[in-house]
């Protein structure tokens, strides 16, 4: 019983410094990417003492999206 939760242990232990270090469905890299999408489209880049900077930037970078993604529904429909 004890050699099973020795491996059971090591195991775990294998696991989390796969995790650490990238190499489990690389994770990590995933979840700084998704960190730094949120802080662009949250403009934590703008000077945030002027909050007309931060929500002018909030509303250009939403507003792209928004142009892009009917652009590209009317490229779709254009050459469909």
């Amino acid at each position: 019983m004890a050699d099973k939760d020795d491996l059971s242990k090591r195991a775990r232990r294998d696991l989390d410094k796969l995790r650490d270090e990238g190499g489990l469905l690389n994770a990590p890299k995933l979840e700084t990417r998704t960190k730094s999408v949120r802080g662009h489209f949250t403009a934590s880049d703008a000077d945030q003492s002027d909050p007309i900077e931060v929500w002018g930037t909030r509303i250009g970078r939403w507003l792209a999206v928004v142009v892009f993604v009917v652009l590209a529904i009317w490229l779709f429909n254009f050459f469909r």
